[in-house]
């Protein structure tokens, strides 16, 4: 069934246009996304599709870069009031949580084992790591880390690469989808590492 025609502002056309992407890249992937299948879903044609995304690859991007925002905002949420330890066990819990929740991210971060990326991609999802690392650094500092910068650093990129790696590959020693198991498996080997 084709949708009617979207005759919205720029903007609700762009969120629509973003939306059907995220939609086609939770289901087939970044690889095989389709413009065509996007302009449908979102009710464009391909001309106003392409005036607003003036390639497959900044439509990618700017998917990317809106998941990976959105991503962030979730990290900042930890709670910090709890001490430095205690937050580090909450940002690994929820970087999982988003890991395994977030179909686009996954798909972003190459977890679902498609490894067809853009140039753009492999930016974003670098990027993605550092911003990630930086948001945990800063909240595990404001909830009383008192190792040095670099020390911080590295030890929230340590999270971050784990809760992807864990999510990644299935292993035996932690079933990632319980909550549960994820906060006593980062109370364990994690929080030990933030002082």
């Amino acid at each position: 069934m084709r949708r009617l025609r979207n005759t919205d502002s720029r903007t609700e056309q762009e969120s629509a246009i973003l939306k059907a992407a995220a939609e086609e890249v939770a289901l087939v992937g970044i690889g095989r996304l389709s413009m065509d299948v996007v302009a449908r879903q979102a009710g464009v044609s391909r001309s106003t599709l392409y005036r607003r995304f003036p390639s497959r690859d900044a439509l990618i991007t700017e998917l990317g870069r809106q998941t990976f925002e959105f991503a962030m905002a979730r990290l900042q949420t930890v709670a910090i009031d709890s001490g430095p330890q205690a937050a580090s066990v909450a940002a690994f819990r929820e970087g999982v949580r988003l890991l395994t929740g977030e179909p686009v991210m996954r798909r972003f971060l190459q977890l679902d084992g498609e490894f067809t990326a853009t140039t753009e991609m492999v930016a974003e999802a670098r990027l993605f790591l550092v911003s990630a690392a930086t948001a945990m650094a800063k909240a595990l500092r404001a909830a009383g880390a008192t190792m040095s910068d670099h020390e911080l650093m590295a030890v929230a990129e340590v999270h971050i690469r784990l809760a992807a790696s864990l999510v990644q590959v299935n292993t035996d020693v932690l079933d990632v989808t319980d909550d549960d198991a994820v906060a006593r498996y980062a109370k364990t080997y994690l929080a030990p590492l933030v002082h």
